[in-house]
């Protein structure tokens, strides 16, 4: 069975890009490749211990540099509210609106706040609840030791 390994965000900015998803989501800096001297490339890479982030920054006519297909990522947080109000103090919106516990709790295990990165670029779900069929991180870890 594949596990995930990193979701790959193209990012413009890569100085902003990584103190912004290392703040909201308090994920560790791993490193920084590329050129040295050359902002027109390169990527930051950071991770949560189990699953890393890889923002990039490509060529214009790189052959991944307008992909499409993805739609979203999902983050789980130990606090939404705490996270969402991290999100916003960054720039970031919500799509939808934010919901009562009561009305989180009666839409199931799938439910999420929907954000978007202040450059509206990248969609982004909240939730404190990992998704069905998932396991906990220390499971994860476990499983994989």
């Amino acid at each position: 069975m594949a596990k995930l390994r990193h979701v790959a965000i193209r990012c413009d900015d890569l100085d902003w890009g990584a103190k912004f998803y290392s703040e909201l989501f308090e994920m560790d800096f791993v490193s920084r490749v590329g050129p040295p001297g050359d902002d027109s490339q390169g990527a930051v890479y950071l991770s949560d211990g189990i699953v890393n982030v890889a923002l990039i920054k490509v060529h214009a006519d790189y052959p991944n540099a307008k992909p499409e297909g993805i739609n979203h990522i999902g983050f789980v947080v130990d606090d939404v509210d705490a996270a969402v109000a991290r999100a916003e103090s960054l720039g970031a919106v919500s799509m939808t609106g934010n919901m009562s516990r009561e009305e989180a709790a009666a839409a199931g295990a799938t439910w999420e706040v929907k954000m978007k990165t202040p450059d509206g670029t990248v969609a982004f779900d909240i939730s404190d609840h990992h998704w069905p069929g998932t396991a906990e991180p220390a499971q994860a870890q476990a499983a994989t030791a």
